[in-house]
C-alpha cells in the first residue's frame, strides 16, 4: 500500500540513534528554522522562535515550582531512594514523601497584576451611560432625528461652532421641516434619556474596588446645550467621575486621533494606562489604534466581563478556586452525576502543582482509574496503563519496581503489537492518547528506545499525520486532549527520536486547531500545547480568559469518556487548574 505522500519522516522506522535531532520552531510565515542550541544541547525549558523579526522566549511550565529542571526529572531523582509504602487503610505513606521532595506548592505567587497597572477609564455617554426610548407622538419621527446627528450640521453643533439656534434653523430648512418641530424633538427625546443603572452600579464597584489608583472620566461628542441640560440632570451620578471631555469644550470629535490625543494629555497618562468604552466601532477602533485597551460596549453584561479580565488577575482568582476547594473538585457527568477518580486527580495535580489540592488512592504497585465504585457498570474494573502511567511519571517511585511495571505493560499488546488500555487481556481496547502516555512512562525511565514500541509508535504518528483524532478517541472525546497529550510527550524528551519525527508536524496540527470551538478545558490545553511547541495562541487565550467564571472557577470541560456508552467525564479544578497554567505561560511569553 502506497504512503500517499506521506513524508518520509513519519514513514516506518525512525532515524539513527546517532543522528542530528531536527530541533524546528516556526517563522511568522510557517517555515521551520532551526533552533540555538546551547553547550548542552537543545534548551528544553526555553526554545525560541522567530515571531515578526523578533525572538520570542517560550516558557514551559514549571510544574509547580519545582527547579529549573522538569518535574519528571525531580521525580525521578527522587525514585531511587523513595519506594512508596501502602498503610493499612490502603492510603500510601507516598503523600508525605511527595511533600518532603518539595513537590507540593502551597504558596504561589498570585498577586494581581492588571488593576494595579490600569490608572483611568473613559467612557462614552449615549447608549452607553444613558438609555433612549422615543416618546410617542414626536413632531418628527426617530429616524429623521438619529439622520440630524450624522449630519455636517450637527458635528459643527457637537464642536461648538454654531449655536444650537443655529443648527435646529438650518436642519429644518434643508430638510423641509419646522424649528419648532426640530427644537421639541429633541426636547422630548432629551427628557425621556435615562441612566443605565445597570452599568452605573458596574462602574461603582470597580471605583469602590481601587478607590486610591483609578480615575474615571466621561469623554462624548455632545453639543454644549446638551452637556448643561444632562449635567444638571439628577437621575444621573456624575460624582463618579474625576472629569469631563466634551466635543464641543474640545473642539474635536471622535473618532478624531487628536481627541484621544487630548484626552491623554491632560491627564497625564499613556495609552496603555487607560481603558475605554464606546458604542461606537469607528470611536474604538481609533482610541485601539493609538494603543487604548478598548470595549465596544453592547450591554452590561459584556461591561462586566470586560472589567473582570481587565481589572481582576484570572490567576489569583483560578488559584483561589482551587484553594477553597481543595481536595473536593470530583469529576462529573454531564447529568451532574459525581465520580470520584484517581485520573483527573493526577491530570490536576501536574497542572496546579499541589499535591494538597488532590484527593487520591495510592497504589503500591499498578493503579485503577477510579478511587471508588465506577460508573457505567457492575464489573469490576481493571487497573488501566493510562492512569498507572500517569502516577508513575508525576510521582516518586522506585525505579526497579517502574522497570517492572515496564515490563508488565510489554505483556499487553494487541495482535498489532499496539499498547493497550487495561492489565487485562480480557479487553483488548487500544486509544492513541493512552499510548501516549504509555510512551511518556517508557520515555521518563529511559526506556523509549525499545523495539517492542515501534508499532505503537508508528501508530500515533499515523493518528497524528491523518488527523485521525479530529473525532476524538475511544476513551477522549476531543483532539485537543491527544494534542495536549502529545506536546507533553515531546517537551519532556527534547533529544528522542520521536521528537525529532514528530514535532514539525505536532506543530502544524496545533496551528490547525487554533480559533475552532472548544470547551474551557479544550481551549487550555491548546493554549498550553502551542506554547511548549514554540507557537502563540493569543485567540484562543483570550476566549479562555473570557469565561472565567464569577467565583474564580472555570466551567467544566470534558476530559474522558467511558468505552461502553461513551459517557463523558469532566472535572471543573481540571480546567480550572489548566487554565490557570496556560494564562501563566503565556504572560511568561510576553
Amino acid at each position: 500500500m502506497e504512503d500517499l505522500g506521506r513524508p518520509e519522516s513519519l514513514k516506518a522506522g525512525y532515524p539513527q540513534a546517532n543522528s542530528e535531532p531536527r530541533m524546528e520552531e516556526l517563522q511568522s510565515d510557517g517555515s521551520p528554522t532551526k533552533l540555538e542550541r546551547g553547550e548542552n544541547g537543545f534548551d528544553a525549558e526555553h526554545s525560541k522562535r522567530k515571531d515578526s523579526g523578533a525572538f520570542v522566549t517560550t516558557v514551559q511550565s514549571d510544574c509547580g515550582g519545582l527547579p529549573p529542571y522538569s518535574k519528571e526529572e525531580k521525580v525521578e531523582s527522587l525514585s531511587q531512594e523513595t519506594e512508596p509504602k501502602v498503610a493499612p487503610n490502603g492510603v500510601s505513606t507516598l503523600h508525605q514523601k511527595i511533600a518532603e521532595a518539595g513537590l507540593s506548592q502551597t504558596n504561589r505567587n498570585t498577586q494581581s497584576r492588571a488593576g494595579s497597572k490600569i490608572r483611568a477609564l473613559i467612557v462614552d455617554i449615549g447608549d452607553v451611560l444613558c438609555n433612549w426610548t422615543a416618546p410617542e407622538s414626536l413632531p418628527i419621527a426617530p429616524a429623521m432625528l438619529q439622520r440630524f446627528r450624522k449630519t455636517q450640521l450637527w458635528y459643527e453643533y457637537d464642536l461648538g461652532l454654531i449655536t444650537q439656534a443655529e443648527c435646529y434653523g438650518r436642519l429644518a430648512e434643508q430638510y423641509g421641516v419646522s424649528t419648532s418641530d426640530v427644537a421639541a424633538a429633541f426636547d422630548k427625546a432629551r427628557d425621556s434619556l435615562l441612566p443605565n443603572k445597570a452599568v452605573f452600579e458596574s462602574l461603582r464597584r470597580l471605583k469602590a474596588s481601587y478607590p486610591e489608583t483609578l480615575k474615571m472620566y466621561l469623554m462624548s461628542n455632545i453639543p454644549a446645550a446638551e452637556w448643561q441640560a444632562l449635567r444638571q440632570n439628577g437621575d444621573f451620578d456624575w460624582s463618579l467621575f474625576d472629569g469631563f471631555f466634551t466635543s464641543s469644550e474640545a473642539g474635536m470629535c471622535k473618532p478624531e486621533l487628536r481627541f484621544y490625543r487630548h484626552v491623554l494629555q491632560q491627564i497625564g497618562l499613556n495609552p496603555t494606562d487607560v481603558v475605554l468604552v464606546d458604542d461606537n466601532s469607528e470611536n474604538v477602533l481609533a482610541a485601539r489604534s493609538l494603543g487604548i485597551k478598548s470595549l465596544r460596549f453592547t450591554g452590561p453584561e459584556g461591561l462586566n466581563q470586560f472589567f473582570k479580565t481587565i481589572f481582576h488577575d484570572p490567576i489569583a482568582s483560578g488559584f483561589e478556586f482551587l484553594k477553597s476547594n481543595a481536595k473536593e473538585m470530583w469529576s462529573v457527568t454531564p447529568q451532574g452525576r459525581e465520580v470520584r477518580d484517581n485520573f483527573a486527580q493526577l491530570f490536576l495535580y501536574e497542572a496546579a502543582g499541589d499535591i494538597n489540592l488532590v484527593t487520591m488512592t495510592f497504589y503500591e504497585r499498578t493503579w485503577n482509574y477510579y478511587i471508588e465504585k465506577p460508573i457505567d457498570t457492575v464489573e469490576k474494573h481493571p487497573d488501566d496503563i493510562d492512569t498507572t502511567s500517569l502516577a508513575m511519571i508525576l510521582l516518586p517511585n522506585d525505579v526497579e519496581k517502574a522497570n517492572d511495571i515496564l515490563d508488565e505493560i510489554l505483556r499487553y499488546t494487541n495482535a498489532d503489537g499496539i499498547v493497550m488500555t487495561y492489565f487485562d487481556n480480557k479487553r483488548p481496547r487500544v486509544d492513541p492518547a493512552v499510548c501516549v502516555n504509555a510512551l511518556r512512562f517508557f520515555y521518563k525511565y529511559s526506556r523509549g528506545n525499545t523495539l517492542a514500541l515501534q508499532p505503537t509508535k508508528d501508530w500515533i504518528s499515523d493518528v497524528l499525520f491523518y488527523r485521525a483524532y479530529l473525532d476524538g478517541t475511544y476513551y477522549y472525546p476531543t483532539g485537543d486532549v491527544f494534542l495536549y497529550l502529545f506536546s507533553r510527550l515531546l517537551t519532556a524528551n527534547p533529544e528522542s527520536d520521536i521528537y525529532r519525527r514528530t514535532a514539525s508536524l505536532l506543530r502544524e496540527r496545533l496551528q490547525e486547531r487554533i480559533g475552532t470551538s472548544g470547551d474551557a478545558l479544550e481551549l487550555a490545553m491548546r493554549v498550553i500545547a502551542c506554547l511548549e511547541m514554540g507557537i502563540k495562541n493569543e485567540v484562543d487565550l483570550r476566549k479562555l480568559e473570557m469565561s472565567q467564571q464569577e467565583d474564580g472557577g472555570w466551567e467544566v470541560g470534558w476530559l474522558c469518556q467511558t468505552g461502553k456508552t461513551s459517557l463523558k467525564i469532566g472535572n471543573r479544578g481540571l480546567t480550572t487548574a489548566l487554565a490557570v497554567k496556560a494564562i501563566e505561560m503565556a504572560r511568561k511569553t510576553r
